[in-house]
């Protein structure tokens, strides 16, 4: 009986023991990659030098937070915070919210950012909303005097071209250049108050566009700017792609395409982000992830069962991943999914994942994962995802106290050449799931181009559909 005692006691230390030491890794690894930022303890600013300085000595933690930074870009980051804390109370509102941008820009890493939502809802914005297209920027959602332009392109702004616009405005944004025209640089356009202060508009209030019209005409108007709306939708520019409402959107906005007008698949629905359906006749399987996380009433793991299953029951020959528009989450969420879709069912010929540069964070984590387990059955077909194969995730934001400036660090480093175990900062969860790739370029590249848009075409499921009907 006292033997029974002695192991029972001994299997109870060891199980504490295993606890304890469970509880302390699982401790170590939110402190690691999802500490938290510290708090602003400042007496309250007697004028905006004050103001302005507090933010700065706030903001100086994000050199200790942020981890993405080269030595040089630190080094540059640190001098720009110097110099801009000799200017402290001469600068505007938007020149301030400019410097810090520049400062995180220097770090060159997409998730190392000033969030641009919380900006452009705190700076005036034309009644003018662009998406850039691979042909050019146009005009796809309006109200008040912009509504004659929709579907115009734009083509400069105060006389510059549109394109050398976003050339200069690209030093406040890091990471790859395709993601920062896709997700940013819209919204610098619709900005003449941030135009300004970067010296590449003419007044705060204003912009004077040129615009070449649909008609071929061009037209050249100068549009006055709406006041911050800090109750605008949250959402980046893929939105507007739908014709339906936004939630939280001002009625009085216009989309381009009319309410109710027959979208293509990837489109369609677009408040709930995952879509599933299965051709018979083509054997086909259709899977679309616009997030890697819940969305409001839209749970992904419930999904993530439900296409698991599909596949395996209905064994289709062809599957389709659509990650065009899958701007990331938790990649946790779909990678046993996406690392294991080639092998789900033996019917299975071939994978096509669609790619854009909208594809980004956990959403290049699902295409790697796809890819490099999926081999020779995989095809990769669109744009260039909208990060590098290594780039710092996780991490958090930080609020500056006074201006409330909205930041984002990163802690993680993800490294898809290669396993990053020997690196600085690689994230521990990429231990189980490995990954040894060249490239994530398309192995059929397929331009998404405004043409397209408007007559409801899809080029990119065109295209694997005609592969498919080849093989």
């Amino acid at each position: 009986m006292k033997r029974r005692w002695r192991i029972a006691a001994r299997i109870a230390a060891v199980a504490g023991i295993l606890l304890l030491l469970c509880g302390a890794i699982v401790f170590a690894f939110f402190q690691k990659f999802y500490p938290a930022a510290p708090e602003a303890d400042f007496p309250k600013p007697q004028n905006l030098a004050e103001a302005q300085r507090q933010d700065l000595d706030y903001f100086a933690h994000y050199f200790d937070y942020n981890k993405a930074y080269s030595a040089e870009g630190l080094r540059k980051a640190k001098a720009s915070l110097a110099v801009t804390r000799a200017k402290a109370g001469t600068l505007s509102k938007a020149q301030f919210e400019l410097a810090i941008a520049r400062m995180v820009a220097l770090a060159d890493n997409g998730h190392s950012t000033l969030f641009m939502g919380p900006l452009s809802r705190a700076n005036n914005r034309l009644p003018c909303r662009f998406y850039r297209f691979a042909d050019g920027y146009y005009v796809i959602r309006a109200k008040g005097a912009c509504v004659p332009f929709l579907g115009a392109r734009l083509t400069a702004i105060d006389g510059k071209s549109a394109d050398a616009v976003a050339d200069a405005m690209y030093r406040y944004s890091g990471g790859p250049r395709n993601h920062y025209e896709q997700f940013k640089s819209v919204m610098f356009f619709e900005s003449p108050e941030l135009l300004h202060a970067a010296g590449l508009a003419h007044d705060t209030a204003r912009e004077t566009l040129t615009l070449l019209m649909p008609d071929g005409r061009e037209q050249i108007a100068t549009l006055d700017a709406l006041p911050p709306d800090e109750k605008a939708p949250r959402v980046y520019s893929d939105s507007y792609l739908s014709p339906e409402p936004i939630e939280g959107e001002d009625k009085s906005w216009t989309p381009l395409l009319a309410h109710g007008t027959a979208m293509p698949q990837f489109l369609r629905d677009y408040a709930n982000p995952f879509h599933a359906h299965y051709d018979a006749a083509k054997r086909t399987y259709y899977v679309q992830f616009r997030d890697n996380a819940d969305a409001g009433p839209y749970a992904i793991g419930p999904f993530v069962a439900r296409v698991k299953h599909d596949i395996q029951t209905l064994k289709p020959e062809f599957v389709i991943a659509d990650l065009r528009l899958d701007q990331g989450g938790n990649f946790t969420t779909t990678a046993s999914l996406m690392k294991d879709i080639a092998g789900l069912a033996p019917s299975i010929r071939h994978i096509y994942l669609l790619t854009s540069a909208w594809t980004f964070s956990a959403g290049i984590v699902s295409t790697a994962l796809a890819k490099y387990h999926g081999g020779d059955k995989v095809t990769i077909v669109g744009e260039n995802v909208g990060d590098r194969m290594a780039f710092w995730a996780e991490g958090g934001g930080m609020d500056l106290p006074n201006s409330k400036i909205s930041i984002g660090f990163a802690t993680g480093l993800h490294d898809y050449h290669k396993p990053c175990w020997r690196e600085r900062g690689c994230f521990w969860i990429l231990y189980f799931f490995p990954v040894h790739l060249k490239t994530l370029t398309p192995d059929v590249t397929v331009p998404y181009r405004f043409d397209d848009y408007v007559h409801g075409r899809d080029p990119l499921l065109e295209r694997v559909h005609a592969m498919i009907a080849r093989s």
